[in-house]
């Protein structure tokens, strides 16, 4: 591990963690998905057909077109800044636990086949939304977490 000033760190330590970061937000987005898909499949009883996957593509998309409305009002050319994470936010709890918790409650109030779409909705908007939320935070705060 480089200490100083010299050439960077090309160790296999160093290669994880560059892997690790690089990965880190498209598996969580993958971890997600699967618990949004599984708790609609639980509660519907068996595997989901045509129609039920295309419900659940079409909720994802609408989650993630209003992020992009939102956030962006459909601009041509987006600059997006890079986003810098410390070892431990990359591990995304929090989202994850949104998912659960959107998926869960939609998968159980809400009548099949409706609940696919909802599923894709909350998967969307509950962990790009969260996540987003979370690094917000977590970028006006120093190592120990306190507020800077």
């Amino acid at each position: 591990m480089s200490t100083g000033p010299g050439p960077p760190d090309r160790g296999y330590a160093a290669g994880l963690r560059a892997l690790l970061a690089q990965m880190s937000l498209p598996y969580g987005f993958t971890l997600a998905t699967f618990t949004a898909v599984g708790l609609a499949a639980h509660f519907k009883g068996d595997n989901p057909g045509p129609w039920e996957i295309l419900l659940f593509l079409g909720g994802a998309f609408a989650g993630y077109l209003v992020m992009v409305v939102i956030t962006t009002g459909l601009r041509l050319r987006v600059r997006p800044e890079p986003i810098p994470l410390k070892s431990w936010q990359m591990v995304h709890v929090l989202p994850l636990a949104v998912v659960f918790l959107l998926a869960l409650l939609s998968a159980y109030v809400l009548p099949n086949p409706l609940l696919w779409f909802t599923n894709g909705l909350a998967l969307t908007l509950g962990y790009v939304g969260c996540l987003a939320a979370v690094l917000w935070y977590l970028r006006g705060t120093d190592d120990r977490g306190e507020a800077t």
